[in-house]
C-alpha cells in the first residue's frame, strides 16, 4: 500500500480534511511528521498596537499568506478583543486559496483578488491592476515569511506594513530521529508532501544535522505551490515530480494519486 508523508504543522492536520480524505479513500497511508511548530512572539507590543490600528481602519487592507496566519490572527485578535471591530472594520488579502477560505469561515471580507496559485508572486501580478499607491497594507507573516509580498508592494507605490504575527520554528529532536526511521526503515514513504518554503528549509537542516545521506536519494517530492517548489529546487537541485496545479488540498491529492497512478 503506498503511503505519503505529510510535513504540515500539526495545526493544519485532520483526519477529515480533504487532503486525508481523498488520499486514505484510494487506499494511501497517510503519515504525519511535522516539520514545523509555531507560537505567537515572545514580544507582542508591535502586533497589538497594529491590530490595534487595524480595528481602527487605519489600513487600506490586511493581508494573510497562509491558514496558520489566520489561525494567529484570530486567536490574539480575539484576545485582545478586537475580532469583532476587525470583522466589521477590515478589508483582507489572502494569499492562495486555503487561506481565503480560513479567513472566509471567520467572516472576513475579502477584497483584494485571491490567486488561484498560492504564492506571493501571483498575488502581487494581480495586484498590479489595482490602485494601491499610498494605500497603507498591513502584512501578518512569520518571522521567517519571504520578503517579496513587502517588496513588491513598495514597487506598486504602496505603503506595507509588515509586522510578525508569529514565530515558526523547526522540528523537535524526536521529530527528527521519526524522520531518519522512517526514512531507513520499512515504512519509507512513496511520497513526501510540502506545504511551505519554511518546511523545506526545516526538513533539509535536520537530515542534514543527523549527518544522513538522504538528501540525495529521497522518495517523490509534492508541493502545494510553486513559491514551495523553488524553495526545493533552489534547495535539493531538483525539481519536485508533483507541483499541484491549485493550491489547495484536493488539487495536491488528486496530483499525487495521478503520479501513484491510482486515478
Amino acid at each position: 500500500m503506498p503511503s505519503v508523508l505529510l510535513t504540515r504543522p500539526l495545526l493544519q492536520s485532520s483526519g477529515e480534511d480533504t487532503l486525508h480524505v481523498v488520499l486514505t479513500q484510494s487506499g494511501i497511508t497517510v503519515l504525519e511528521l511535522p516539520m514545523l511548530n509555531f507560537e505567537l512572539p515572545p514580544e507582542t507590543e508591535e502586533l497589538d498596537a497594529a491590530l490595534h490600528r487595524a480595528s481602527r481602519g487605519e489600513f487600506h487592507a490586511i493581508v494573510l499568506s497562509s491558514p496558520t496566519a489566520v489561525h494567529f490572527f484570530k486567536e490574539r485578535a480575539r484576545d485582545l478583543g478586537l475580532l469583532d471591530a476587525l470583522q466589521i472594520t477590515a478589508r483582507f488579502g489572502a494569499v492562495g486559496r486555503a487561506t481565503a477560505d480560513a479567513l472566509e469561515a471567520l467572516g472576513c471580507d475579502i477584497t483584494l483578488p485571491i490567486p488561484i496559485h498560492a504564492g506571493s508572486h501571483h498575488l502581487v501580478a494581480m495586484l498590479a491592476q489595482h490602485d494601491l499607491a499610498g494605500k497603507p497594507i498591513l502584512l501578518l507573516q512569520s518571522q521567517l515569511g519571504l520578503e517579496i509580498l513587502e517588496h513588491s508592494l513598495h514597487e506598486l507605490g504602496a505603503e506595507p506594513h509588515r509586522v510578525t504575527l508569529y514565530h515558526t520554528n523547526g522540528p523537535s529532536l524526536h521529530d527528527t530521529a521519526r524522520l531518519l526511521n522512517l526514512l531507513e526503515g520499512p515504512s519509507r514513504p512513496d511520497v513526501i508532501a510540502f506545504f511551505s518554503p519554511s518546511a523545506v528549509s526545516y526538513f533539509i537542516r535536520a537530515l542534514a544535522e543527523m549527518g544522513a545521506g538522504h538528501l540525495h536519494n529521497l522518495p517523490a517530492l509534492a508541493t502545494i505551490g510553486e513559491t514551495t517548489a523553488k524553495a526545493v529546487e533552489e534547495s535539493l537541485r531538483r525539481r519536485p515530480e508533483i507541483v499541484a496545479r491549485k493550491a489547495d488540498q484536493r488539487s495536491l491529492a488528486e496530483d499525487i494519486l495521478r503520479f501513484l497512478q491510482l486515478s
